[in-house]
């Protein structure tokens, strides 16, 4: 699926984004954002995590850092990142990596997302528009209605 903008259509003048892996929402100043990573293991689920444009980008820096620390690593493993945001396994030498997403919405909180290094490294890219489209938002350069 190609990644989508668009007005939110409640009027709220809201810019939501739909990538494969993230979905969520930007207010049009950056003061809340929604930003849901969807599982592509074990079901139909997303965590949320609901901060501001600010704590969006630490997020994505927090998920670089720690696919840049333990990414490579073929043996066995479990690691934090450094807020306890995410957590990179690998269950067994030489398998997938499963990383989990620990979000701040209590019923949105936890999905898991199972791949090699450069599936991991897709969701950093999608991560980056991301950020695009709320630093876009917040410069008054959204989607038009």
């Amino acid at each position: 699926m190609a990644f989508k903008i668009f007005l939110a259509p409640t009027g709220t003048g809201n810019v939501v984004f739909e990538g494969d892996v993230i979905n969520g929402y930007t207010t049009p100043d950056g003061k809340k954002t929604s930003v849901q990573f969807f599982s592509n293991d074990r079901g139909y689920t997303a965590a949320n995590y609901v901060t501001d444009a600010v704590g969006t980008k630490a997020l994505r820096q927090e998920l670089q850092d720690l696919l840049d620390t333990q990414g490579a690593n073929e043996k066995k493993f479990e690691a934090w990142s450094r807020n306890k945001s995410y957590k990179l396994t690998r269950e067994f030498d030489g398998t997938p990596l499963i990383l989990f997403f620990y979000g701040t919405d209590k019923l949105r909180g936890r999905s898991f997302h199972r791949g090699t290094l450069d599936a991991m490294k897709k969701i950093l890219t999608e991560f980056d528009l991301v950020l695009k489209t709320i630093d876009d938002s917040v410069a008054g350069k959204g989607p038009e209605v």
